[in-house]
C-alpha cells in the first residue's frame, strides 16, 4: 500500500470510529435502542462505573435507567483514536446533560466523562467491543422556574 493510500485509510478509520461514537451520542438521545445495539459488537462487555456487565445486560441498565429523564443531551468532544490495523483504541470526552422532572420539582444532572473504547473492525464497519466508562466529574443542580 503506498503512503497516500495509507494516510488516507488511516483518516477514514479515525473518522468511522468518531462518527461511531456520535452514532452512539445521538441514538441514546433519541432513545432508539436499536441504533445503539449497532455500535457494538454482539460480544461486548462494558463497565458504565454505575453498572457493568454483557452487551444485553448493560443496554438494558441504560435503557432503564435513561427512561427516567424528560430529555437526555450527550455532547461528544476531545476525540484521539489509534488505528491498528483491524482493532483500534479510541478515548473521548462526553458531557452529558439528563433533565429529571419530579412531583417534588427540576433537576439537571450533568456528569463530564471518558469513553475509553476498545474497536473491531467488521464487515459492517468499526463497532466497540469493549467500553469502559471514566466520570471525572458530576452535579445536580435544581431548575427554578422549569
Amino acid at each position: 500500500m503506498s503512503d497516500d493510500a495509507a494516510l488516507l485509510r488511516w483518516v477514514a478509520d479515525r473518522t468511522a470510529i468518531r462518527d461511531l461514537v456520535t452514532r452512539y451520542a445521538v441514538a441514546v438521545d433519541r432513545k432508539d435502542w436499536t441504533a445503539v445495539r449497532t455500535c457494538f459488537t454482539e460480544d461486548a462487555t462494558c463497565d458504565y462505573a454505575w453498572f457493568q456487565g454483557d452487551l444485553p445486560t448493560v443496554l438494558g441498565l441504560i435503557e432503564r435507567g435513561l427512561a427516567q429523564f424528560e430529555s437526555t443531551t450527550h455532547l461528544v468532544g476531545n476525540h484521539l483514536a489509534d488505528v491498528a490495523g483491524d482493532t483500534a483504541s479510541a478515548e473521548t470526552y462526553a458531557l452529558c446533560h439528563h433533565r429529571l422532572r419530579t412531583p417534588a420539582g427540576v433537576a439537571d444532572r450533568v456528569a463530564g466523562l471518558r469513553y475509553l473504547d476498545g474497536l473491531v473492525r467488521t464487515p459492517e464497519g468499526w463497532r466497540i467491543r469493549r467500553r469502559d466508562v471514566v466520570v471525572d466529574w458530576e452535579r445536580v443542580d435544581p431548575v427554578e422556574g422549569a
